[in-house]
């Protein structure tokens, strides 16, 4: 396989036309479409420029050696943002996450299992909070391939694994 053929498969890998993926690495589509069909030789600015947008593996864009794409904190999050239909403060959520220290993460773990806490001892805060729930992630839920009607079940597994949880942490 060439170097042409991999820039084709990289764009088909990230589900783009031509023209969203010349755009973004500053590339007519024509000029793609000479690339992709072997007409034109890729120039290490366009190797350079392809493989620090999607973050492509530079070694396998250039001789076929290695993993497409180079796993990173972001590149994993974008997929989770794809594959779960995560908005931009999501995803933002996610990864400042991601990027917090141990230390910084068990603060925030511990204030999330407080928040818990105190909604599943006030019954009518939890069953508040619950509609809510349900309400705001029918549609994604359905989205996703999920039938919404299946929720009400969602929540008693969640309840039953929280009821567990608390058990085994001494909660």
């Amino acid at each position: 396989m060439t170097i042409n053929e991999r820039v084709k498969m990289a764009r088909k890998a990230l589900n783009l036309t031509q023209i969203e993926f010349g755009d973004k690495v500053g590339i007519s589509q024509g000029h793609l479409t000479s690339i992709e069909s072997g007409k034109r030789t890729v120039t290490d600015k366009s190797v350079i420029a392809i493989c620090a947008t999607f973050s492509i593996n530079e070694e396998w864009l250039r001789t076929g050696t290695g993993e497409m794409f180079i796993a990173s904190d972001s590149t994993i999050v974008s997929q989770l943002s794809s594959e779960y239909g995560l908005d931009a403060f999501e995803k933002v959520l996610i990864e400042g996450f991601l990027k917090m220290k141990p230390e910084e993460r068990a603060v925030i773990k511990t204030y999330v299992r407080n928040l818990i806490d105190t909604l599943t001892t006030d019954e009518a805060a939890y069953k508040e909070f619950r509609a809510e729930y349900d309400k705001e992630h029918a549609l994604p839920f359905a989205a996703r391939g999920g039938d919404a009607s299946g929720l009400a079940e969602a929540a008693e597994r969640f309840n039953s694994t929280l009821s567990a949880t608390d058990d085994k942490d001494g909660m």
